[in-house]
């Protein structure tokens, strides 16, 4: 992310969706997130694997407004050799 905090609106004016690159264990998810949360927006929608790191836990707590997990499940998120939760 090449975008700096003094770049956009505060926190309490910010929205942000992100999807971002996952990488093994959500590594990538967790470390693109971390970096976002700098912004400290007001609210945060994520696109992301069950991996990553839950935002409820993290130093400054996000609360979760919603989350969906059969939707996306399956091959939205299909990696070769990898199978969902029905082993499909």
């Amino acid at each position: 992310m090449t975008v700096k905090p003094s770049e956009l609106p505060t926190g309490s004016h910010l929205i942000m969706g992100l999807n971002p690159p996952f990488g093994v264990q959500a590594a990538l998810a967790n470390k693109f997130i971390d970096q976002a949360l700098e912004f400290k927006p007001k609210l945060l929608v994520l696109i992301v694997p069950q991996e990553t790191q839950r935002l409820d836990k993290k130093k400054l707590p996000y609360d979760l407004v919603w989350k969906e997990d059969e939707e996306l499940s399956g091959k939205s998120f299909y990696l070769p050799g990898s199978i969902d939760v029905n082993d499909k």
